[in-house]
């Protein structure tokens, strides 16, 4: 599958603002998660020069108290204007056996991210306003397509409705939040 996603940052006068907006657009809430990602590095390769990801993610939902993980493996970016990439995930039962298996192979972890996610939805779109531990708020919006013929059609869907958000363009973020965690610890 892939993931079209764009990411922009907010303060908190803006996601009133969009929350607003998206409310009279018929976005309905859908949840509100923790989130909690472990990435890890790779054996033959730095996964930060190559634009690759794998992590763990231990996802609490605060509504319900029910907490699923996921392996998550993300391939490199598929265009220069979002963060939109392959990404396989597969729900695991054993997070520390998971780790512990990453590990005996070499995986090595690094800096771990934790964000309060609350997730919104409109038919095939989720649009999520997360608080990032060391970054800050940010709006993900995003949308899982089968395969790459349909990964231009959904971008535009999605650039579309940043801009009926009444969000410039100019402030989509790529950089993961490993990436900005990194920049704001000095690492």
């Amino acid at each position: 599958m892939i993931e079209v996603e764009i990411k922009v940052s907010l303060n908190d006068e803006d996601s009133k603002k969009i929350l607003e907006k998206l409310n009279s657009m018929g976005f309905e809430k859908n949840e509100t998660k923790e989130q909690i990602d472990t990435y890890f590095n790779g054996i033959d390769r730095d996964f930060q020069i190559t634009d690759e990801a794998l992590r763990i993610r231990k996802s609490l939902n605060l509504d319900s108290n029910k907490g699923t993980v996921y392996v998550t493996y993300k391939g490199k970016k598929l265009d220069t204007i979002s963060k939109t990439r392959e990404e396989i995930e597969v729900e695991i039962l054993e997070m520390d056996s998971m780790y512990k298996i990453f590990e005996k192979l070499g995986f090595k972890p690094v800096d771990p991210v934790r964000k309060v996610r609350e997730i919104y939805r409109k038919d095939d779109i989720e649009v999520s306003f997360d608080n990032v531990d060391f970054v800050g708020n940010y709006l993900e919006i995003e949308k899982v397509v089968d395969d790459d013929s349909k990964r231009e059609q959904a971008l535009e869907e999605l650039l579309n409705l940043l801009k009926s958000l009444n969000i410039s363009t100019d402030k989509l973020e790529k950089r993961s939040y490993l990436e900005l965690r990194r920049g704001n610890c000095g690492k």
